[in-house]
């Protein structure tokens, strides 16, 4: 029997004294003093039976009740002015004297017809079994709760909503009720319930990861962007980099800055080494330019018959410097207008390819020296009709002008060929001392290797191209340490680069 079931028993048993019939100080006739109130006579063993059986009862319950509830240790004593139940309660407080503060008047005292009998009182025995329900439900004493609601297991009673426990629907910030639980501060729990902290969870002992990663080697990685497992576990790039699941691969002459393959030669950005940019522009066999560095670039092809791949070279030596528009100085004399054309066309590739734009002016040769001053690049083409006097005489009138141009930055390039009317166009170097080199064996229809790829003269270029007609080779005597063979055949330069 729990507490509530006695309480009520209890109220049944004394419910006769709220019919009480009194006459002055003494009971009504068939009426006796029992325990300070009038019961039916015969009646006052039986509510003693009845007091003993709650005493029991309420010593069995281990818990207390706020304000006058029954103690654990002490049986229940109806007339103790200190009894008092909210919820439930069986009687009014009583004054310190054990009389009723609320006695009833002679008006309201009941016939004795109207008073139970002993037969009516229920007994014990007669109480209704109890059900085995689970475990009893809280009764709310605060005065604002519903009479007799149940509180739901773990809700505080009187506090504010806890701010760090999760309701039984997982929302945070909740009363600590729906069994709640406390999330603590570091606690990261997305919607599939996989911890943010790892980005992975172990079910039933294996290793689950969370999309875009794999599990490789019990460890979850991307293999999108990591360059161990790139595209697949295990799967390790050379270059230390993936990129969306794929190696990046460079090619031999370049290396890796960042996630791209650069040049270190010839990259005027990132010049030797990454993120070392060139103020001049120009970057050639990993060394930065210096503003107005002149140079002599002699090329082997006359350009009669032309590739894409020999048309680079061309176009290079014209627009190393990154002015724009490059002041462009031409002496066409006796070259084939076709070669003239083939090397015009060589030059639009490349300003093309890399949006840079050149002014042209055609000078005769008398008037190459007063001109060379407002030049940026000085292009003289293979006088395939010159003989050798007109080639040295040219030489000789134009030798202080070529000197002064060069120191001052300026770009000479020259283009031979094998003609049978001259020994090479190189022979107007050689007269002032600029350079010297001389046409040797022909190289038409050979194959022609880039040997210096880091000299910014190679850039774009392949490996290996077709050297086309009236290509030809060079002997340099030069010993200079500026001198650098850029393209070869059979061991001589096809393409030679010298920088003043």
């Amino acid at each position: 029997m729990n507490l509530r079931h006695g309480l009520a028993l209890l109220g049944l048993l004394v419910l006769p004294a709220c019919f009480d019939p009194i006459v002055g100080t003494q009971c009504a006739t068939g009426y006796s003093p029992c325990h300070g109130v009038c019961l039916a006579s015969g009646t006052c063993a039986t509510t003693d039976a009845a007091v003993g059986e709650l005493s029991e009862v309420a010593s069995s319950i281990d818990m207390g009740v706020d304000e006058g509830s029954v103690d654990g240790d002490e049986p229940l004593d109806v007339a103790s002015p200190e009894t008092s139940v909210e919820t439930g309660s069986i009687a009014d407080a009583t004054s310190a004297d054990g009389d009723w503060t609320d006695a009833p008047t002679a008006d309201d005292v009941a016939t004795v017809d109207d008073v139970p009998t002993v037969d009516d009182v229920p007994m014990l025995n007669d109480a209704p079994a109890l059900e085995d329900t689970g475990p009893p439900a809280i009764l709310a004493v605060d005065s604002a709760q519903d009479q007799g609601e149940a509180i739901d297991a773990g809700e505080s009673l009187d506090g504010p909503p806890c701010s760090d426990c999760v309701d039984a629907d997982s929302s945070a910030g909740g009363n600590a009720d729906d069994s709640g639980a406390s999330v603590s501060d570091d606690a990261s729990v997305d919607d599939t319930g996989v911890d943010d902290a790892d980005n992975s969870t172990a079910v039933d002992g294996a290793l689950v990861c969370a999309n875009p990663q794999v599990n490789c080697n019990e460890q979850c990685v991307d293999i999108s962007l990591d360059p161990e497992n790139c595209g697949g576990c295990n799967n390790i790039c050379a270059s230390g980099v993936c990129i969306d699941g794929g190696c990046l691969v460079c090619a031999a002459e370049e290396s890796v800055c960042g996630q791209q393959c650069l040049n270190l030669a010839t990259d005027p950005d990132n010049c030797g080494t990454c993120g070392n940019p060139c103020a001049s522009g120009l970057c050639s066999n990993g060394l930065c330019e210096a503003a107005g560095t002149g140079r002599a670039i002699v090329v082997g092809h006359d350009y009669l018959r032309n590739r894409p791949a020999m048309n680079r070279i061309l176009g290079n030596a014209v627009f190393l410097w990154p002015v724009n528009p490059v002041r462009l100085l031409v002496y066409e004399g006796g070259a084939n207008a076709t070669a003239i054309a083939g090397a015009e066309a060589a030059v639009a590739q490349v300003a093309s390819a890399t949006g840079r734009q050149s002014v042209r002016t055609s000078a005769a040769a008398a008037d190459v020296p007063a001109l060379l001053a407002a030049a940026d690049v000085f292009l003289i083409y293979g006088q395939e009709l010159a003989d050798d006097a007109t080639l040295t005489q040219l030489g000789l009138d134009w030798a202080a002008a070529l000197l002064a141009f060069v120191n001052a930055g300026g770009t000479l390039v020259l283009l031979d060929g094998v003609y049978p009317s001259n020994s090479g166009t190189c022979q107007i170097l050689a007269q002032p001392g600029l350079f010297q080199i001389a046409r040797a064996a022909s190289a038409t229809g050979d194959v022609c290797t880039v040997v210096a790829r880091g000299d910014a003269l190679a850039t774009g270029l392949p490996r290996t191209y077709l050297c086309e007609r009236n290509s030809t080779r060079f002997v340099v005597s030069d010993l200079s340490t500026t001198v650098t063979p850029v393209v070869e055949d059979s061991g001589q330069p096809v393409v030679v680069h010298k920088l003043f």
